[in-house]
């Protein structure tokens, strides 16, 4: 029999009356499933298992099959409605804190943990109506013990991660917070937490400073204590070890520049250790370090006074600048350098024997071919220089009046600079209003004094490999502070050839690191989907987040740039809904090559398969340069 001889009326009929049939039988049974469950409702409502009873009218409303008490059921249900409530709420907190705990999505948790004070505050009151029924529907629900597992994976996985953030760039401070959020009743005790935090924090805290400190990290060791003290005090917590830990690597260090003879450093060092001091709250009642600065600098000061008396000029003047960050030692520079020029080297000047004719004078000894070389300003503002030769011949030189002559803080030999000019170099520095100085450098060839170069900035530096100059925080000209002013030698001086270029690409980071990287800009790779909100959601290594900010209606794979800044959303997916990080963009590179989604969007049923032959987070090129190594996109 053929396909066609099979399709008659009389077959088809049959069909029909078997689908009927079905159809029929079907109808029935859940006819006779009501009427079963409402008898069976009844029951149970009149032995007073409410709980019970309430499932079976809830069942019976939900059945369409026949209208049979429907008002009864319903007025049942409104009565029943606390119940309910509890019930829906239980489950609903057992799901969503499951997967949370899958996704380690802790302030989530924490939410769900709210929602459930919440709900208790409600229904769980002692004495109240609902009393009894809250605490058989949450035995049932299990979710007490899922709580309680649950803050147990996340205390274990934040004091481990705390434990092993004691060094490089990770702070553990939102360990820290996140530890302290985690219910008393969850570490056992208030008092148990008290003291697991306490040795948890101590430990990271101290070995994160120690670190620092000794990889000679002073000033970012301070600030990372000053950072730790500020941070605890805003979450309301105490913890002295900070500033006793800051105190003794600092006294370490300080010592060593004391050992070793390195003035300079120990009043940096001492000059930071007090303005951490003052922004910490510590002054000398506190702090047994600031006294043995302020002795330390007393001793220090007596050795320069000594070192003027024996004839030890420069080292007495280097003692005092030295010291300068420490405190004003105008006064004694002055003084020392009045005791030289009437002692030696001040005589080489032209009118070097008269009191105050120059206001700046600097020495050096065996040097540029001459047993003594001075450069000396006088109080005009002009530039002479003067050397002795081993031959005892003197010869001298005289320069311009120095530009801003009234702010004018000194003058030095520049040795390294003397080595590309190849004759002695003096450099004059004097203050500005922008907080920059000043530097002219006059080079001091045979026939006279000329200018060098001429610029202004916080420092320079000379480049050893092409003699070229670097200066922070130059004056340009254009107004811009931080810039880094390359300048270098034509024609026998410095010529400003432009603006150091630094470029710093994000890093790209896997999509389980994102929290790592709070408020910080990286790069993500993933794929990008329109959900039935309108809303832009991101797929990637299996996490989704909600994008924000310059993500437009783009779909499809790409390399996202922007900022985790802490945030949450809640989104729905195949999976249910969640909360997931919510990722700021700056800016996204389209790795499709049509810019349509090449996965699936999860709202509308398909199947997602983000593997399926794309890197959506390429090895980051350590140049900075963006380039993506990997080339297996579809």
């Amino acid at each position: 029999m053929t396909f066609k001889q099979a399709i008659t009326l009389r077959n088809i009929m049959i069909v029909l009356c078997i689908c009927m049939a079905g159809l029929l039988i079907s109808k029935a049974l859940r006819i006779e499933d009501k009427l079963r469950m409402v008898q069976e409702a009844e029951r149970l409502y009149a032995a007073g298992d409410l709980i019970a009873a309430e499932r079976l009218y809830r069942q019976a409303a939900d059945n369409f099959s026949i209208y049979y008490k429907e008002e009864e059921i319903a007025g049942r249900l409104t009565e029943l409605a606390p119940i309910t409530a509890i019930r829906s709420g239980l489950d609903t907190l057992v799901r969503t804190s499951a997967d949370q705990l899958v996704t380690k999505d802790f302030s989530g948790f924490m939410e769900s943990y709210a929602a459930l004070l919440s709900l208790k505050s409600k229904y769980f009151i002692s004495g109240g109506p609902y009393e009894r029924f809250y605490r058989q529907l949450s035995e049932e629900s299990g979710l007490s013990v899922q709580l309680t597992s649950g803050f147990r994976q996340f205390k274990d996985q934040f004091l481990a991660e705390l434990a092993a953030g004691g060094s490089g760039d990770d702070t553990g401070e939102t360990y820290k917070w996140n530890l302290l959020l985690i219910p008393d009743a969850y570490y056992g005790s208030a008092e148990t937490k008290t003291e697991l935090l306490a040795a948890g924090f101590k430990s990271h805290d101290v070995s994160r400073l120690k670190v620092l400190a000794a990889a000679g990290s002073f000033q970012a060791m301070l600030d990372s204590a000053l950072s730790m003290a500020q941070a605890y005090g805003s979450h309301s917590y105490t913890a002295p070890w900070v500033h006793e830990q800051a105190e003794e690597s600092a006294k370490l260090i300080l010592d060593k520049d004391l050992e070793g003879d390195n003035v300079t450093a120990f009043a940096g060092h001492a000059v930071m250790y007090r303005n951490y001091a003052a922004a910490a709250g510590l002054d000398a009642g506190s702090s047994r370090l600031l006294s043995s600065i302020e002795r330390s600098t007393s001793k220090l000061l007596s050795s320069a006074v000594r070192l003027v008396r024996g004839g030890q000029y420069a080292e007495a003047i280097q003692l005092y600048s030295s010291l300068t960050p420490l405190q004003d030692t105008s006064a004694e520079i002055a003084a020392a350098q009045l005791a030289w020029n009437t002692a030696e080297p001040v005589r080489l000047l032209p009118g070097g024997n008269e009191e105050g004719k120059y206001v700046f004078v600097t020495s050096v000894s065996s040097k540029y071919g001459a047993k003594i070389a001075v450069a000396g300003i006088d109080n005009s503002g002009r530039l002479y220089y003067a050397d002795l030769q081993e031959d005892g011949i003197t010869s001298t030189r005289t320069g311009d009046v120095i530009p801003d002559f009234g702010q004018l803080s000194g003058i030095y030999f520049d040795d390294r600079l003397a080595a590309v000019a190849e004759v002695p170099v003096v450099v004059a520095q004097g203050s500005r209003d922008d907080g920059r100085t000043d530097f002219t450098a006059y080079q001091i060839k045979p026939e006279g004094i000329s200018v060098l170069f001429t610029f202004a900035g916080d420092s320079y530096e000379l480049q050893a490999e092409d003699a070229s100059i670097l200066v922070a925080n130059a004056d340009t000209g254009d107004g811009v502070s931080g810039e880094t002013g390359v300048y270098t030698l034509g024609e026998g001086s410095y010529q400003f050839a432009g603006i150091r270029q630094v470029v710093t690409e994000p890093p790209l980071i896997s999509a389980f690191d994102l929290e790592l990287y709070p408020y910080e800009t990286v790069k993500l790779g993933m794929e990008i989907y329109i959900d039935n909100s309108g809303r832009s959601v991101g797929f990637a290594e299996g996490r989704y987040f909600a994008l924000q900010g310059a993500a437009g209606s783009f779909t499809g794979s790409a390399v996202v740039k922007g900022q985790y800044q802490g945030s949450n959303d809640y989104i729905e997916t195949e999976t249910g809904g969640q909360y997931v990080p919510v990722f700021v963009v700056d800016s996204l590179e389209s790795l499709s090559s049509s810019g349509a989604v090449t996965g699936t969007d999860m709202e509308s049923g398909q199947d997602i398969n983000p593997d399926a032959g794309t890197d959506l987070n390429p090895a980051s090129d350590d140049t900075g340069d963006g380039t993506n190594a990997n080339t297996g996109l579809n």
